[in-house]
This record gives C-alpha cells, sequence and structure tokens, in this order.
C-alpha cells in the first residue's frame, strides 16, 4: 500500500546556522552563482571559514546563503551561513552516492560517495554525511550531517 504523503526532511535539526568567512582561494570560495547553482558543499578551510576544498575532503555542511558585503576591494563576500547539523541536500558528482554510506566533497561545490580507503571499504570512508536519500532524476542526494 502506498502512502498519500512524499517524506521530505531537507533542513530537518538544520538550525541554528554557523556565521562563517569564506575562503579567498580563486575557485575554492562561495559567491551568489554558487548557491543559484546548488553548488553548495563545503569543508573548513581556515579558522571559522569555509571553501570548496579539494576533491575527496571531509564535508563540513552546506552554505545555505552569502552575504550581499563584500570583502572590501574583492567582489567576494565577506561572510556565509553554514548549515552544520540535520538533514541537507546537495547535488552529487560521479560517484553516485549510495543510501547508508558516507560522503566527501568534490571539490566544486557537491558531493560524491566517499572513496575506498586502504583500511575501508568503498562507501564506508571515515567522514561526514550519511547519505539517507537519492535522487537519480535530479542528481541530489540527502546527507545527515550529524
Amino acid at each position: 500500500m502506498s502512502s498519500p504523503y512524499t517524506i521530505d526532511n531537507e533542513g530537518i535539526g538544520s538550525g541554528p546556522f554557523l556565521t562563517m568567512s569564506i575562503d579567498a582561494t580563486a575557485d575554492k570560495d562561495f559567491c551568489q552563482d554558487d548557491i543559484d547553482d546548488n553548488l553548495t558543499a563545503c569543508v573548513i578551510s581556515d579558522d571559522n571559514e569555509v571553501g570548496m576544498g579539494a576533491a575527496g575532503d571531509k564535508l563540513f555542511g552546506k552554505v545555505v546563503w552569502v552575504s550581499t558585503d563584500f570583502v572590501e576591494g574583492t567582489t567576494r563576500p565577506s561572510t556565509c551561513a553554514v548549515q552544520a547539523r540535520g538533514v541537507a541536500r546537495f547535488v552529487y558528482a560521479a560517484t553516485t552516492p549510495v543510501i547508508n554510506q558516507m560522503v566527501e566533497v568534490d571539490g566544486a561545490g557537491k558531493i560524491r560517495q566517499a572513496a575506498a580507503d586502504v583500511d575501508i571499504a568503498a562507501g564506508g570512508h571515515l567522514m561526514r554525511g550519511q547519505v539517507i536519500a537519492v535522487d537519480t532524476v535530479n542528481n541530489t542526494c540527502d546527507v545527515w550531517l550529524g
């Protein structure tokens, strides 16, 4: 028997959001265009700072907005808000995440299934973010950040 309800856990348990500065490294920072394109997966890049990191880095959370104030002399937003707990929806890149496995960043704002490690099987990497739902039509997955 099917249910008339669609389960959507995105954002459950997400607040409060963390205010962070944004990595100044070219192509590793976040701007409004990234948020609009759902390129929101972030890593800790310095003290109270987030960036896109490199492929295989540990997921920290999801950038949910960037400020309209810029760092003086740049077009880089001065701060952003990061969801670091609860359920977050991310766009994924290959390798497609698998239910009940862990994820890592791809270095361009998306996530992917965590790679195999010498001592840990593929998908079981000691990363953050357990996959609870995968939408292969929209290339998104819901991740429990903890």
